[in-house]
């Protein structure tokens, strides 16, 4: 009976859990459609124009490179929206190569890029409306920069549920276990992080500057120093959820990989804000961490979009349209990157905002991700409670269908059988014509006489 009454709480649960473990599996799927060889020239696209937009916007033609910006994103959030009718797929997919095909390699490839006419219009389209709107337009740069902002969170908040559909993973049984013991798995945690920082630290001086591993520790010790206040911080804040994931093992387990995996991600961030402060990277390096960051962005922000909306009726976002919606992102995302770069006169302290507010997200999000874990088990566990107020529970109807009577076979020699349908009664009886006496040598009358 116990067993019958944990059902609705464990089903809710696993159910939870298991969404996020099926989220999990879709990132592999969304990278290969991403960066499939039959929409390859819109990547090289992308680059192509963040390139040349942006040293638009460096050489003084911030409205223009916005609007180019603003543009692009436009056309290929178009042509995203309206990739469920087959044709507009096959506009912007290549079709499969045929083997036997003998065109020179360097046609094919100048070739490929026809695939990208059908958002370049829509983009063209989009441009002269911008355009049409006048002084309106100067006003654009300030407001695409701002939105670095809401990309920032986006990020954040894309990366966060994909590190707790990773902690859901291979979980215990849903069994019982004693309350409290969270002491050790945290400090097990925070050495962990912290040797994983120093790693980076180390390795981050030493391409910069040089120096021993002795000497690059000592001179990042106050890293260190906010690195273990922070994760001070997040424990205390979470300390009541522990306590009570603590009653569970699967709950226990998925809370301490999701508070290490976001505390881990809050460390890296606040290493990157320290580096560029601190150690200062060079140019180049400062670059590719931008390109790094600019596709990581778009990545995590499609897997959210297209998870979220696996199960939503309106499937704005799915497999199919996750390229041109993406590099829509990804276009909004670089002129972000672009304007606010001009505004604040350094890329470095770009990146140095961005990582500020994606490491506020995740701190935001630590606490925010396991009260909605636990808010499911409250609420399966008030509606049992209520279910078994208002309904008594009754064993009669659980075994109604044995105390039904049968049929006694009181018949002597009446043997009941599992025959089929087909062996109906009297089916092994040999049938005969009946047999009429006397139709031979006996004459009929037609009259026929009635008797009172």
């Amino acid at each position: 009976m116990e067993e019958a009454e944990q059902a609705p709480v464990e089903a809710v649960e696993q159910d939870l859990l298991t969404e996020l473990q099926e989220e999990d599996a879709s990132l592999l799927s969304l990278i290969r459609i991403l960066l499939s060889p039959r929409t390859f020239p819109h990547l090289v696209l992308i680059f192509a124009f963040a390139i040349v937009l942006n040293f638009m916007a460096n050489a003084g033609s911030e409205v223009a490179s916005a609007v180019g910006f603003l543009s692009l994103s436009g056309g290929y959030l178009l042509t995203g929206l309206l990739s469920g009718n087959e044709r507009i797929r096959g506009w912007t997919q290549l079709p499969q190569r045929d083997e036997a095909e003998t065109t020179p390699r360097w046609k094919r490839l100048l070739f490929s890029f026809r695939i990208c006419l059908l958002p370049l219009l829509f983009a063209a389209i989009c441009m002269a409306g911008l355009n049409a709107g006048g002084d309106a337009k100067d006003a654009l740069p300030v407001v695409l920069s701002s939105c670095f902002v809401v990309w920032a969170i986006v990020q954040g908040r894309s990366f966060g549920r994909f590190l707790s559909s990773l902690s859901a993973k291979k979980l215990p049984d849903s069994v019982p276990r004693t309350q409290g013991r969270t002491v050790i798995s945290g400090i097990f945690s925070c050495l962990l992080i912290l040797v994983l920082a120093g790693v980076l630290v180390v390795l981050f001086e030493y391409l910069a500057t040089s120096k021993g591993w002795m000497e690059a520790l000592l001179e990042n010790v106050i890293f260190f120093g906010i690195a273990i206040g922070l994760f001070l911080l997040t424990w205390w804040r979470t300390r009541h959820l522990r306590q009570q994931a603590s009653l569970k093992k699967d709950l226990h387990s998925f809370t301490v990989r999701w508070l290490f995996l976001s505390q881990l991600l809050v460390t890296w961030h606040l290493l990157t804000v320290w580096r560029h402060w601190a150690i200062s990277p060079g140019g180049p390096m400062l670059f590719f961490e931008e390109l790094v960051l600019m596709v990581f962005t778009v990545l995590m922000a499609i897997w959210g979009l297209t998870s979220r909306s696996f199960r939503s009726p309106l499937k704005l976002v799915s497999l199919d349209n996750a390229l041109p919606i993406g590099l829509a992102f990804g276009y909004a995302y670089a002129g972000s990157v672009a304007m606010l770069t001009v505004v604040l006169d350094d890329v470095k302290n770009v990146m140095m905002a961005g990582h500020v507010v994606v490491l506020l997200t995740f701190m935001w999000m630590q606490p925010t991700v396991l009260k909605g874990v636990f808010r499911t088990t409250h609420q399966a566990s008030n509606i049992k409670a209520i279910v078994e107020k208002v309904v008594p529970v009754s064993d009669d109807e659980s075994n109604a269908g044995e105390s039904l009577p049968t049929e006694p076979t009181d018949a002597p020699g009446v043997e009941e059988t599992s025959t089929s349908r087909e062996d109906a009664i009297g089916s092994d009886v040999e049938w005969r014509e009946p047999k009429v006496l006397a139709t031979e040598d006996v004459e009929w009358d037609d009259e026929i006489e009635l008797l009172d």
